[in-house]
């Protein structure tokens, strides 16, 4: 994990994290030695990347313990979620774990922010020493970009009123199921793990750019 100031954050994003948790639940039975698990990531049980994962997995309350490593309630419920709803739901709750991204995101609210302002937003919030700052900026932008929209919340009335309109006009496509297709000015990210849903903006766009990055950071190992 990493630290500004007095605060601690992930330095791996929530929707790899419950792509991991996702992957314990299912392939392990909800818990493993934590050098079993390195052998099963083909990684070291040294190495830094896998600590960060593993770390990760604690911070974002999915996880618990050291030599063993066990899931939470919440991360059984989050992998095990019933539709997509009831995930989007605990995926709001996890958000709010880390407590420097609740205190950036109490400061930002729907705003926009420059690296400018975040700096310095981040130099408030944690005490820390600007040049501190700066260096932790890129992992900041990464981890709590992605979040952003789970942590500004997902408007369910809205995606319903969406929905209905898209339905009258005539779409889904011929071809698409209606369960598939997407209300418009809505895009959605598919992988094996999951799905990334969001309004089509270009605030919505950085974030999902950051979870590309993320994805690639966790396919190359780190």
């Amino acid at each position: 994990m990493a630290k500004l100031g007095d605060f601690e954050f992930p330095e791996v994003g929530l929707v790899d994290s419950v792509a991991l948790a996702r992957r314990i639940h299912e392939d392990l039975g909800g818990e493993v030695r934590r050098d079993a698990l390195a052998i099963v990531l083909d990684m070291s049980p040294t190495g830094g990347a896998y600590g960060a994962r593993i770390g990760a997995l604690r911070m974002w309350g999915l996880a618990t313990g050291r030599s063993v490593i066990r899931l939470t309630g919440d991360g059984v419920r989050v992998v095990s979620a019933r539709g997509e709803g009831e995930e989007m739901e605990m995926m709001r709750k996890l958000s709010r774990s880390v407590p420097l991204f609740n205190d950036l995101e109490a400061r930002i609210g729907d705003g926009k922010v420059d690296q400018r302002v975040l700096a310095v937003l981040l130099q408030e919030v944690t005490g820390a020493e600007i040049g501190d700052v700066m260096r932790r900026m890129p992992m900041v932008e990464r981890i709590y970009g992605a979040i952003r929209n789970f942590l500004e919340g997902f408007n369910d009335e809205d995606w319903d009123e969406d929905a209905r309109d898209t339905a009258e006009t005539g779409r889904p496509d011929e071809g698409i199921s209606e369960v598939s297709a997407l209300p418009k000015g809505w895009m959605e990210f598919r992988y094996d793990d999951g799905t990334l849903r969001l309004r089509e903006s270009q605030e919505n766009l950085d974030v999902l750019i950051g979870v590309l990055e993320s994805r690639k950071w966790l396919v190359g190992g780190g």
